[in-house]
């Protein structure tokens, strides 16, 4: 496993050249969160990711780019169980420089609180994926990841407690 390579992208390959992180096949990110005070308690989360193909969307038309992401969530003074994993496998449009969207999976949130964690490892597994450029800059691009959750209020009545 690897880290993603932070590359150049220039879409329409004119004007400003902006830096994306590129993905090669078993590079990886990790990161947590807490989920806010206006997460509606016991609510599924749906995770995605917002890629785009670069400039080589037209070479890797209809071939996966297969995102993971494993996980383990509990609540304060819960003790973390071993990971699960969710696959956002997504194919490509065929269109250079698109924005494509993967997700099609929810974690379940069942007995989930406010001020609970989420560990999370975001990475691009080599298993189904069927994506040709083998290159940092042939790689597909990572746009960003977040998680959509159910909101019931603004906040909470109490520090940890809705």
């Amino acid at each position: 496993m690897a880290v993603p390579s932070l590359e150049n992208w220039q879409p329409g390959l004119s004007g400003t050249t902006f830096k994306i992180w590129k993905f090669k096949e078993n590079d990886e990110v990790y990161f947590s969160c807490q989920l806010p005070h206006t997460y509606k308690e016991g609510t599924d989360l749906i995770p995605h990711v917002h890629w785009t193909p670069g400039d080589r969307g037209n070479e890797e038309s209809g071939n996966v780019v297969a995102w993971k992401l494993d996980y383990s969530w509990i609540n304060i003074n819960g003790v973390f169980l071993p990971s699960s994993t969710i696959d956002m496998s997504d194919a490509c449009s065929g269109v250079d420089d698109t924005h494509e969207l993967a997700s099609n999976e929810t974690i379940d949130g069942t007995s989930k609180k406010i001020s609970s964690m989420i560990i999370c490892r975001l990475y691009r597994d080599s298993t189904g994926d069927t994506w040709v450029g083998t290159t940092n800059a042939q790689s597909p691009g990572l746009l960003e990841f977040d998680i959509h959750f159910e909101i019931d209020t603004l906040g909470s009545r109490q520090e940890i407690i809705k």
